[in-house]
């Protein structure tokens, strides 16, 4: 039940990400047909690389983001990923994980816990 009301929650506001993400710059860019489950806080913001997917893992009570899952197009293993949540300091997602022989992707998970409570933004930087 759990899981299946994560994915429910994070594909129904999957448009309004979608939505806010193009209103805000053109510097968020995110994959055609991308998977968004990005949870319902308000906008994601992204420079630098373009996002597959960001899924938010939380806590067995469902109050804490735990950890993030981070999939970019293409080989970005060379580059530094970094996230931050409300505008606040920026954390790295550590090294990713490349894959794939026709469409390449570079997964990353970045281990910065956050309260769901109160959480407005996301911010992924790709340098």
């Amino acid at each position: 039940m759990r899981k299946s009301a994560k994915i429910i929650t994070a594909l129904s506001v999957a448009g309004l990400a979608v939505a806010a993400g193009s209103a805000f710059t053109n510097s968020n860019t995110f994959a055609s047909g991308a998977t968004k489950p990005l949870t319902g806080y308000a906008t994601t913001t992204v420079s630098g690389a373009t996002v597959n997917s960001l899924q938010y893992n939380l806590n067995a009570v469902g109050d804490s983001i735990d950890s993030a899952t981070l999939v970019l197009a293409g080989d970005t293993s060379t580059s530094t990923v970094k996230m931050n949540y409300n505008g606040g300091t920026s954390f790295a997602c550590g090294t990713g994980t490349v894959s794939g022989t026709t469409t390449i992707i570079t997964t990353y998970t970045c281990t910065q816990t956050q309260s769901t409570s109160g959480l407005t933004s996301t911010g992924v930087v790709v340098n």
